[in-house]
C-alpha cells in the first residue's frame, strides 16, 4: 500500500472570481479527474491579462483537452514509450469523458494485456514494472485517486534521516528521484501545474525531486519529509486506516510545522476538496479545513490564511493528537 501526496503550484486568492481563482477551480476540477470541466471554466479567461505561467497552463489545457483536441502520445521508441502511450491514450479518454471512467479502465486494460502478452487474470502491475526495468527505468503503478496510475525514471538516490513528528521521531530511508519520463495523471491533467510530490511504501519515502526548489527548504520539509513521514509512521502503529484516514492526519502536520509556506499549503488544500473519498487528498482537504476553522471559529476556511499562525499550529496539532487518542481507544492500534 502507497500513499500520495500532490504537490501543486499556486497563487494565494481571495475575494471575488478573479483570474487566477477560476485558474485554481479549474486545477482543482482536473484534479477530480474532469478535464472537460477544467476548460468550461478556462473559456472565458482573456490569457493576455494573465502572468506566463498561468497563461501557459490556460493555453495547453485548452489545447490539450479542447473540444477539437485529440491526444497526442508521441512516437513511441521503446517498450516503456509504449506503455506509456497506452496511458496517456487512457488519461485523455477518462479526463475528458469521466462518465465512461469505468469502461476506459478496462479499454487500458485489455491493451496493455495485448502488448505485454499477459494472461488473463494475471496482476498487470509487476508484469509493466519488469518490462520497464528491463530498460533502466523506475515505476509506479497501481492507482492515485480516481485513476490508475503510471510514473516512469531513471535516476534515484537513496539516503536515511531522522524526521521529528508531533508524536517522535522516527528515522525513514528517502529515495529521491529524478530524470522522469512521466510524472504521472496529476501532471498531464493539469498541464503540470499539479503533481505527485512524492509518496510512501513499506520501502520508505519516494521524493519527486523537480517538483521542489530545493531539499533544503521548508516546503520539501513540510509537503514531503513531514507529510510522508506521518503516513510511514502511521501505517506501522494503526489497523487498517483508510487512504483519506491518512491524508487527513499527515495534512495536519503539515500545518503543524507550515511557517512561510502556510499559504502554499493552505492553497492547496482549498484549491482541491471534495466530497467523494475514493479521490482521498481532495476528501481530507474539506476535512481539514472544516475541522481547523471549527476549532478556530472561524466562519470561512479562508480565514485560515490570517489567523495567528501558532493558534493555527497548535490547532492542526491537538486534532490530531486527539484523532490518535481516539483510535487507540477503539482498539485501531497495532
Amino acid at each position: 500500500m502507497r500513499s500520495i501526496a500532490f504537490l501543486t503550484l499556486f497563487i494565494a486568492t481571495a475575494g471575488r472570481a478573479s483570474p487566477s481563482d477560476v485558474i485554481d477551480q479549474a486545477t482543482g476540477s482536473a484534479l477530480q479527474a474532469d478535464a472537460r470541466q477544467a476548460v468550461k471554466l478556462l473559456q472565458g479567461i482573456d490569457t493576455k491579462t494573465l502572468s506566463k505561467k498561468q497563461r501557459g497552463f490556460v493555453t495547453c489545457m485548452r489545447t490539450r483537452f479542447g473540444p477539437s483536441s485529440t491526444v497526442a502520445t508521441g512516437k513511441p521508441r521503446s517498450a516503456t514509450d509504449r506503455i506509456l502511450a497506452i496511458y496517456r491514450s487512457y488519461w485523455y479518454a477518462a479526463l475528458t469523458r469521466p462518465n465512461t471512467r469505468e469502461q476506459q479502465e478496462k479499454k487500458l486494460d485489455s491493451r496493455l494485456r495485448a502488448l505485454l502478452k499477459a494472461p488473463a487474470g494475471a496482476d498487470l502491475d509487476p508484469i509493466i514494472d519488469k518490462r520497464i526495468s528491463t530498460e533502466g527505468n523506475h515505476s509506479l503503478e497501481g492507482r492515485t485517486g480516481l485513476l490508475r496510475e503510471l510514473m516512469v525514471w531513471s535516476k534515484q538516490d537513496d539516503k536515511w534521516t531522522s524526521v521529528t513528528l508531533p508524536e517522535g521521531q522516527d528515522p525513514v530511508e528517502v529515495h529521491y528521484l529524478n530524470d522522469f519520463k512521466s510524472f504521472g495523471w496529476s501532471y498531464y491533467a493539469t498541464c503540470g501545474l499539479a503533481a505527485t510530490g512524492g509518496w510512501t511504501t513499506e520501502a520508505g519515502l519516494f521524493a519527486v525531486m523537480p517538483r521542489y526548489d530545493s531539499a533544503e527548504d521548508e516546503e520539501f520539509k513540510v509537503s514531503f519529509l513531514d507529510h510522508e513521514s506521518q503516513h510511514f509512521a502511521d501505517k506501522a502503529r494503526f489497523k487498517a486506516l483508510k487512504d483519506w484516514e491518512l491524508e487527513y492526519r499527515a495534512k495536519l502536520v503539515e500545518v503543524t510545522y507550515a511557517n512561510g509556506s502556510r499559504a502554499k499549503v493552505l492553497n492547496r488544500f482549498i484549491t482541491d476538496q471534495g466530497d467523494d473519498p475514493a479521490s482521498p487528498h481532495s476528501y481530507a482537504d474539506r476535512k481539514v479545513l472544516g475541522d481547523l476553522a471549527k476549532r478556530l471559529q472561524l466562519t470561512d476556511a479562508k480565514d485560515l490564511y490570517t489567523a495567528d499562525l501558532s493558534r493555527l499550529q497548535a490547532a492542526a496539532r491537538e486534532i490530531l493528537l486527539e484523532d490518535s487518542r481516539q483510535r487507540v481507544a477503539a482498539g485501531q492500534s497495532k
